[in-house]
């Protein structure tokens, strides 16, 4: 039995498959959005629904005018979590962005633990750890 694949999904694996196989390696360019729609032959719709989700995840940056550029590889920090916790997403201020060096797009992740004060950590560079 065939499992359906939605065309942006493929598209977010073959990409992906790229970054990881270094021919589109941290820090450069991927093709225009042309460009993707030509390699792949997919519509302008998939393409831009493929770099929202790899945008959303922090994988990719878009920058107007510039293009859409592999992000630079992060080490991830561990952050312990225990039943009682409550974890929020959110998206930063501009203070925020500029005291931890966020790249724009990129949410935070606000963990709130009983007596202490809330641990507000960029949610690309956190791996959640339940205890």
């Amino acid at each position: 039995m065939t499992v359906y694949e939605p065309a942006y999904r493929r598209l977010i694996r073959l990409i992906r498959q790229d970054i990881r196989d270094g021919k589109y390696p941290p820090g450069s360019l991927l093709p225009s959005e042309n460009r993707l729609i030509q390699i792949h032959e997919v519509g302008r719709d998939t393409v831009r629904s493929a770099l929202a989700v790899l945008r959303s995840t922090g994988e990719v940056v878009t920058i107007r005018g510039v293009g859409t550029r592999v992000r630079e590889a992060y080490d991830r920090d561990d952050e312990p979590v225990t039943r009682g916790c409550r974890i929020i997403a959110r998206m930063p201020t501009d203070e925020e962005m500029h005291k931890l060096g966020l790249t724009p797009g990129v949410p935070l992740l606000v963990i709130e633990k009983d007596g202490q004060d809330p641990v507000v950590l960029p949610a690309d560079r956190t791996a959640l750890l339940v205890e």
